[in-house]
């Protein structure tokens, strides 16, 4: 989960790497330096601690000048000197999805009452592509709350395909005066 004040760094710097026709680089080079960082609990710890001054701070980022987009850089001094490094994961992840959105890709999320095979991911893929019109890139999970179906999920929005979500939508008709005509009744 992304907080407003993650999503509005990410936001500036996008802007940026747009403007300069540099969203690869900066998102490679914003996800290496997360990793890095990441690897290496003692190197979190000292990010974290309030104790320690933010020139010492900033000295651990000298090792990324130069080899990183000056954008990214200048980003990760930013941090420190306003003391939130630690939303460093949230903002590449949030940079990540905009560039995404940027080349008209959409990450999906599928939830299956059972693992899907290629085929069915690949005609998942095709249908989720044609209704979003966009390339789609999916990632699936089991979910054992399922009877049947599949559940997709992207930018907060759920796409059911599912016999659970089929038997809501049946009850929804019923309640709203359907029944009679949905299961042949009187008429």
């Amino acid at each position: 989960m992304t907080t407003t004040l993650g999503r509005n760094y990410a936001r500036a710097l996008f802007e940026l790497a747009r403007e300069s026709s540099s969203l690869d680089a900066v998102e490679q080079d914003l996800r290496d330096v997360c990793q890095a960082l990441d690897a290496d609990i003692e190197v979190r710890a000292f990010l974290g601690n309030r104790l320690i001054s933010r020139s010492a701070k900033k000295s651990l980022f000298k090792g990324f000048e130069g080899t990183t987009d000056p954008r990214v850089f200048t980003l990760l001094l930013l941090l420190v000197d306003r003391g939130r490094t630690r939303l460093l994961g949230e903002i590449a992840e949030e940079f990540e999805r905009l560039s995404r959105l940027a080349r008209g890709v959409r990450k999906v999320k599928v939830y299956s009452a059972f693992p899907l095979g290629e085929e069915e991911k690949t005609r998942i893929t095709r249908a989720l592509e044609a209704r979003m019109s966009a390339r789609v890139e999916l990632e699936t999970e089991i979910r054992s709350s399922l009877i049947g179906g599949v559940v997709a999920e992207s930018e907060g929005q759920e796409i059911e395909f599912s016999i659970e979500g089929r038997l809501k939508e049946l009850e929804s008709y019923a309640r709203a005066g359907g029944a009679e005509s949905a299961f042949g009744g009187a008429q």
